[in-house]
Order: structure tokens, then C-alpha cells, then sequence
């Protein structure tokens, strides 16, 4: 169980570094931005939107987990979809990759940018 715990102290700091990085970055935290629909926002609010900072903090948190602890993967859930929509419908996917020069935003028919 220790290690458990000392996984999540490490990716909660990663989480936090993400987050102060996007605030540091105006531009960074402005890049995607997408309001959820209906059925996707959370009932407490009247508008609720996912960001570029928020997948990348679940897929971040989500991909040390599995990496530490393989068959964790069909556990853990997140928040958000991993999937954005442009204006003109286009999809847009943030996909981690366990080697860094592989990590990329890959377009919905997997054309990698």
C-alpha cells in the first residue's frame, strides 16, 4: 500500500507542476479550451468546460499509475474525455507515449502532428 500512496504524492506534485506551469503560461492555458456538453458537464454548474491543463493532468497521473502498477489501467477513470472538438468538428486526441518523443496530440484518425 506504501507504494501506492508514495505514487500518488509523486504524480500530485506532477499535477501541481502542470498546473503552475499553465498559469505561468497565459497563452499555454488558453490553448484548448472546450465547453462540455449537456451530458458530459457536471449538474452543479450552468457551464462547465475541460481544458488542455486538465487531460494533461489526468493523462499524466493516469499513465504514471499504469506504468507503476501494470493491470491498474481498467481502474482508473478520470473526469474528462482525453477528446477535443474544434470549431469546425475536427477532433483532436492528447495521448501520452511511454517514450517522450512520442507523446503528441494525434489528430482523430490517428495522424500524429
Amino acid at each position: 500500500m506504501s507504494d501506492i500512496l508514495r505514487e500518488l504524492l509523486c504524480v500530485s506534485e506532477k499535477a501541481a507542476n502542470i498546473a503552475r506551469a499553465c498559469r505561468q503560461q497565459e497563452a499555454l492555458f488558453q490553448l484548448l479550451i472546450e465547453e462540455k456538453k449537456e451530458e458530459e458537464k457536471n449538474k452543479k454548474f450552468a457551464v462547465d468546460f475541460k481544458t488542455l491543463a486538465d487531460v494533461l493532468v489526468q493523462e499524466v497521473i493516469k499513465q504514471n499509475m499504469e506504468n507503476k502498477f501494470p493491470g491498474l489501467e481498467k481502474n482508473i477513470f478520470g473526469e474528462e474525455s482525453n477528446e477535443f472538438t474544434n470549431d469546425l468538428g475536427e477532433k483532436i486526441t492528447l495521448r501520452l507515449w511511454n517514450l517522450p518523443l512520442w507523446t503528441s496530440v494525434c489528430h482523430h484518425f490517428n495522424w500524429c502532428l
